[in-house]
């Protein structure tokens, strides 16, 4: 008799949420107005401090995988920032966890704007230029404010 893993269920129900929210990024990034909403950095903010499971940098490095075609960079670019988040999250995580929804709002503002600035760093010593504009800071905003409802979402949904 086949028996169903509640793991199972669980990875597989991240793993379309994830494509989900990176399928919605992309399709906003295609659209040519250059907003570019950072909703998997959220996903990945809430399942590693609050409900992490053992295959999710797996998943995370595939999904970098699929960011560096998009944008064109080179194979690894993404999935270094994923791994370098993962691991600065998970030694951190002790400091970084807070009940307190509106001290999480804030640490993850810190966060992004960590990961933002270092992947800034990468684009610059890759392309040799870093273009700012009004849009980033535009892309930088709605994602900040997406925050409390995407986790929360995932607060009630996840397993």
């Amino acid at each position: 008799m086949i028996k169903w893993n509640d793991n199972l269920t669980a990875f597989i129900w991240r793993f379309g949420f994830f494509a989900c929210c990176n399928l919605l990024d992309a399709l906003i990034l295609f659209q040519g107005n250059g907003i570019r909403l950072q909703t998997t950095l959220i996903a990945i903010y809430r399942w590693i401090l609050y409900t992490p499971l053992p295959c999710d940098l797996q998943m995370f490095i595939v999904f970098g995988f699929f960011w560096d075609a998009i944008y064109h960079l080179p194979f690894g670019f993404h999935s270094f920032l994923i791994l370098l988040t993962f691991v600065t999250l998970n030694t951190q995580k002790r400091y970084l966890q807070v009940n307190n929804q509106y001290i999480r709002w804030l640490v993850f503002l810190g966060v992004i704007i960590l990961v933002n600035q270092f992947e800034y760093v990468l684009h610059f010593l890759i392309n040799q230029q870093i273009v700012l504009s009004l849009k980033l800071v535009f892309s930088f905003a709605l994602t900040f404010s997406l925050y409390p409802f995407i986790f929360k979402f995932l607060q009630h949904y996840d397993r």
